[in-house]
């Protein structure tokens, strides 16, 4: 039995995440309610990991000057915004000694080693000028998509760990929660967004080549249980995503 994405898989759950995802909606109200009124006029505004840009293109108009990184090429290829600048790198590989009122990062710390996550944030403040902001965004400890991981793996990477990583570094911080989802219009688009969360977030290639060929068509009847369950009375499939925004100053 198949237990790998094809090409195919990814883009359907690449386009999946992309074009019905709400998180850019989201972290661009939330910045206009709470957080403008707390910076200068026209700031600077860092995106790390920006994706397709999204986020930044929701926030652009708030903003004096965007700077994206992001180090693969073809998701920043349609991006366009007069005066942006793009940079196809990750944060480590940016050489700049520029500061920014607000550092965005989010849903980038999944691919940064636990063990790396203090050092990865002192790299993103070391970015933001002094009286400004860092915004981290990752998903929640709470909510359908934690526990379709959940149900998958103990080991799930949500804001929970960010939390100990900032109380140990005695940072100051606030959380917002929101909520993020993902919807689909037929079973078969689901069933490959499920697959593509639980074969990239929760079994490493190793632990997925080992299985037998049971434990392969247990895993598979599993997966197809959560994605039905998503199912809504008006037939449209849809998997919500509970959020945290994290907000952290710099003195």
């Amino acid at each position: 039995m198949n237990i790998t994405l094809s090409p195919q898989d990814y883009a359907t759950a690449f386009h999946l995440l992309a074009k019905t995802a709400r998180h850019h909606e989201n972290i661009g109200q939330w910045v206009e309610r709470n957080l403008l009124s707390r910076m200068p006029e026209r700031p600077s505004l860092l995106d790390v990991g920006a994706g397709p840009g999204t986020v930044a293109q929701r926030l652009a108009p708030h903003f004096g000057s965007l700077t994206l990184l992001e180090p693969n090429r073809n998701q920043l290829s349609a991006f366009e915004h007069p005066g942006a600048r793009l940079f196809h790198t990750d944060l480590a590989g940016y050489q700049s000694s520029e500061q920014y009122d607000l550092v965005l990062c989010s849903h980038v710390l999944y691919h940064v080693p636990l063990a790396d996550w203090g050092r990865f944030v002192d790299q993103l403040l070391a970015r933001v000028r002094p009286g400004g902001y860092c915004l981290i965004v990752l998903g929640a400890a709470r909510g359908q998509s934690y526990e379709l991981h959940r149900d998958f793996t103990q080991t799930v990477i949500s804001s929970e760990q960010l939390h100990a990583v900032l109380k140990g570094k005695q940072l100051s911080y606030e959380v917002a929660e929101t909520l993020n989802g993902f919807s689909a219009t037929s079973f078969e688009e689901m069933y490959t967004l499920c697959r593509f969360f639980v074969f990239e977030d929760c079994y490493t290639p190793e632990q997925l080549a080992a299985l037998s060929e049971d434990e392969k068509r247990a895993l598979d009847a599993r997966i197809r249980e959560h994605a039905e369950r998503y199912r809504e009375p008006d037939g449209v499939y849809r998997l919500t995503q509970d959020e945290d925004l994290i907000l952290i100053p710099k003195p």
